[in-house]
């Protein structure tokens, strides 16, 4: 993938996971793709997609800033800001997340992300 190929799929990660768009979360994935948080792993499209239900059922909203994107060849690395609404306390929670990925044939196949778990 070119460069601004994978800079629109970060993109669109970053605004599906804000508009809290499951299908569009789980449609950049391949079918065998890997989501994998300190929270735990998720493994192809029906993982991912109970993932993202069970997460949204727990927040009201998502804001995500993009601050970096590295990419060489298949395979990148993102920072980016992200702030989550619980439902439960109505408190905004904010963490500093960087992601290691790889894509193959358009789709993520390793999405691995690291945050300070004490911010959640």
């Amino acid at each position: 993938m070119k460069r601004e190929e994978i800079q629109a799929l970060v993109q669109r990660q970053a605004d599906a996971w804000q508009g809290g768009d499951i299908e569009a979360i789980v449609a950049d994935f391949d079918e065998a793709g890997a989501l994998i948080t300190p929270g735990g792993a998720w493994v192809g499209h029906a993982a991912i997609r109970q993932a993202a239900i069970a997460f949204w059922a727990t927040v009201q909203t998502v804001q995500v800033e993009i601050k970096r994107l590295l990419v060489d060849g298949d395979q990148g690395a993102i920072e980016w800001r992200w702030t989550e609404v619980r439902r439960a306390d109505g408190q905004a929670h904010t963490a500093d997340d960087a992601i290691i990925f790889t894509v193959k044939n358009g789709k993520i196949v390793y999405w691995r992300e690291y945050f300070d778990t004490a911010h959640f």
